[in-house]
């Protein structure tokens, strides 16, 4: 009887901690949940959860076919998800050829990009650009960290919206950008004087 009230209450921790945060390892959650590994495969399989590998997978192929304002090639990072014109995420693994040379640190260009490119694509039109941006490093991130960028969509006036995006490693915050993109109309995407 005990045992079924724990096992209960661990699902719901672990429902709450993966909807909190699709992206945990099963690692993680043991940790988090004070359990084996093995217990919370069991407890995934139970519950009908997959594996991290196929959530990401399923994730990915949910927010690719809702990204209008770029390509799926032209995010930096892997878009997992993607709620047009309210929010997003992606992640980006870092390896040796982002660092500044002959150091640990990734170079600061590949994670304004990610963050940037982000705030882009949760906007739901088929011409974005990027108005102005404000952003803020917080901590270096090194080589081998994994980064995870939130987008929120704030308020909007126009064809001008204010994006927030934050991008941590683990639950350590290292950047804070806010960005001002507008959204082009049609006609205006070409030259004038040009025909196409």
């Amino acid at each position: 009887m005990v045992r079924s009230v724990y096992r209960k209450l661990r699902h719901q921790k672990l429902l709450s901690l993966l909807d909190s945060d699709p992206l945990r390892t099963d690692e993680e959650l043991a940790g988090l949940l004070r359990a084996s590994v093995s217990t919370i495969r069991l407890d995934r399989a139970l519950l009908g959860i997959p594996e991290l590998r196929e959530r990401t997978r399923l994730m990915a192929e949910k927010a690719t076919s809702r990204l209008r304002s770029l390509r799926y090639d032209e995010v930096v990072g892997e878009l997992v998800d993607l709620e047009p014109n309210v929010w997003g995420l992606s992640i980006l693994q870092t390896d040796g050829s982002m660092a500044f040379r002959h150091t640990s640190l990734l170079s600061d260009h590949h994670i304004y990009a990610m963050a940037s490119s982000l705030a882009i694509a949760v906007i739901g039109a088929d011409m974005v650009i990027m108005g102005s941006a404000r952003v803020r490093y917080r901590a270096p991130v090194y080589v081998g960290d994994k980064l995870v960028a939130r987008a929120k969509v704030g308020t909007f006036k126009g064809n001008k919206f204010v994006v927030s995006v934050r991008i941590r490693v683990d639950e350590v915050e290292k950047f804070l950008g806010r960005f001002i993109v507008v959204v082009v109309p049609e006609a205006e995407t070409t030259k004038p004087g040009d025909s196409l």
